[in-house]
């Protein structure tokens, strides 16, 4: 029984893995926890037992070593690539594509950053600033390569202040693929892009030099703080600005990045 779970396991990895080729750290760490706790109590702690550890643990490191296999069936994802401040494996046959990178890393921003926790940050923020949410969610979708992700849009309004059109995406790389489509709103109203940290100010980087927004501002949530600060475009109302967890060093840590690293390879 234990040879079979074990085989399982490994099938459906495998499977995973062909069908995507590239998988960021904690998505292969999830896949692997979501394979692991779909069996038994007893099968997960006979294997344990007789491989002598945690068995998440012992087939992460079976598929992205090449020291620690701990079977033949095992998937081989050994060859690591940092991307964006994120770790990815991929097939060390395979000859990634930088789209596939790409996709790899979205879908893991979707998964790490989900969008109901942004727009509860984003919720919290505009009322505090005054602001009265009139479309509590809107499910919408952006079309990357070949797959649709889904972002969120609200409207908030206040006494004497412009209404508010806030969309809400689970990364700043998903935003210039809105940009058409923000383009080509008639709406009137003050347009805002809602995005998470990174790891890195890389994505920020790029997404500043390759893109004009125009009058669009982009602010950015820490998720983890609840707080809010903008990236680009200033806030005519006054109380947002004052909301905004550090404002003056956010805007000063942009110019920084410019400074310093006009020649950042992204």
């Amino acid at each position: 029984m234990k040879r079979d779970t074990l085989l399982g396991v490994f099938h459906e990895l495998s499977d995973y893995s062909s069908k995507y080729k590239v998988m960021s750290e904690g998505e292969l760490a999830l896949r692997i926890r979501g394979c692991v706790s779909s069996r038994s109590d007893v099968e997960r702690e006979e294997l344990e037992r007789d491989l002598d550890g945690n068995l998440e643990d012992l087939i992460f490191r079976s598929i992205t070593t090449r020291e620690d296999k701990i079977s033949v069936f095992s998937p081989d994802m050994h060859t690591k690539v940092n991307y964006q401040g994120e770790i990815f494996y991929c097939l060390p046959t395979h000859r990634y594509l930088s789209e596939e990178l790409d996709d790899a890393f979205l879908r893991w921003t979707a998964i790490r950053t989900p969008l109901s926790t942004l727009k509860n940050v984003v919720g919290m923020f505009l009322e505090s600033a005054g602001y009265q949410i009139l479309t509590q969610k809107q499910t919408l979708s952006v079309k990357v390569g070949k797959r649709e992700y889904e972002f969120l849009g609200l409207s908030a309004e206040k006494e004497n202040k412009k209404p508010l059109h806030v969309f809400i995406f689970s990364s700043i790389k998903f935003v210039p693929h809105f940009i058409p489509i923000s383009a080509a709103s008639e709406a009137k109203g003050t347009m805002v892009i809602v995005v998470p940290t990174e790891k890195t100010p890389a994505p920020f980087i790029s997404f500043f030099r390759e893109h004009d927004i125009g009058d669009t501002q982009i602010w950015v949530a820490d998720v983890n703080k609840r707080t809010i600060d903008p990236f680009m475009g200033f806030a005519e109302d006054e109380e947002i600005e004052i909301n905004f967890a550090n404002p003056e060093k956010a805007r000063s840590a942009v110019s920084m990045w410019m400074k310093k690293m006009p020649f950042l390879d992204l």
